[in-house]
């Protein structure tokens, strides 16, 4: 197998042969380009386009119909303080992407989901980075 050029700090010059490494690497990032890109495309205007709010709205996606406490939603928002948590929270509540329900299991507190448009906005941002990673994989 043929290996790139590269200069003298190991970095490899022009593009890299599709069946090297190093191409499979160029690949992998031109699908998480594209996957960056439909995030971009999907969340710039509501002000959401933080990858902060993307771990937020991966975690609660991937709890289906379950709601969660405001603290468990905090927790969810990763490699920030306690207090920008609460923000990042707080603001997809007031913009009306995350909904507020009833806690069946205690009236005092309230529970949180995705409203329908943002999980139908974010099933879209799911189905342009699958099909990304599948056109990726599949030359693989």
């Amino acid at each position: 197998m043929k290996t790139p050029q590269t200069t003298g700090s190991g970095q490899h010059q022009g593009p890299p042969a599709a069946d090297t490494l190093n191409g499979q690497r160029a690949r992998f990032l031109q699908a998480l380009q594209q996957l960056d890109e439909a995030w971009v495309i999907a969340f710039h205007e509501t002000g959401l386009s933080d990858v902060y709010f993307s771990r937020l709205f991966t975690e609660l996606w991937e709890r289906g119909d379950k709601a969660v406490s405001k603290t468990d939603a905090y927790s969810l928002v990763k490699g920030v303080s306690p207090q920008t948590a609460m923000k990042y929270v707080h603001k997809a509540i007031k913009d009306g992407h995350l909904e507020e329900i009833d806690n069946p299991d205690d009236r005092r507190s309230r529970l949180l989901r995705m409203s329908p448009a943002l999980q139908q906005r974010f099933e879209e941002v799911i189905d342009r980075a699958r099909s990304a990673f599948i056109e990726v994989l599949a030359k693989e």
